[in-house]
């Protein structure tokens, strides 16, 4: 890690064109193992099953998209929920139903950043 650090250090030395090069660089080399992994899976459902392998594997893919995007969304909405009541000065029976809220909120919102984190 403080190799890379250093790498990109040395690439601000010479300007930024060579920084933004390397940038893309770095992120290049970020997506090669899920590349790599798509493109098993598309081999090996086509060896199963032809096309309707193919077809069944990219909705199996495609089916985890809606409780990321979920998750990623309820977390940050309902954990603001408590500060949003308060700062509107809404009664003490509201900020006792958003504290609620605002747990479900903090577990979602580790969900997504534990999602992210392990995708990347």
């Amino acid at each position: 890690m403080v190799n890379l650090l250093q790498d990109v250090a040395d690439s601000c030395r010479t300007g930024a064109a060579t920084n933004v090069i390397f940038g893309l660089a770095l992120g290049y080399k970020s997506v090669i193992i899920p590349i790599f992994a798509i493109a098993v899976a598309i081999y090996v459902s086509f060896s199963l099953a032809a096309m309707y392998g193919i077809a069944v594997a990219a909705l199996g893919m495609l089916s985890t998209i809606a409780t990321g995007l979920a998750i990623d969304a309820y977390g940050p909405t309902s954990d603001n929920a408590g500060g949003i009541a308060e700062m509107a000065g809404m009664s003490h029976s509201i900020r006792e139903r958003t504290d609620a809220l605002d747990a479900a909120g903090n577990t979602t919102a580790a969900i997504g950043k534990v999602e992210h984190l392990h995708v990347w």
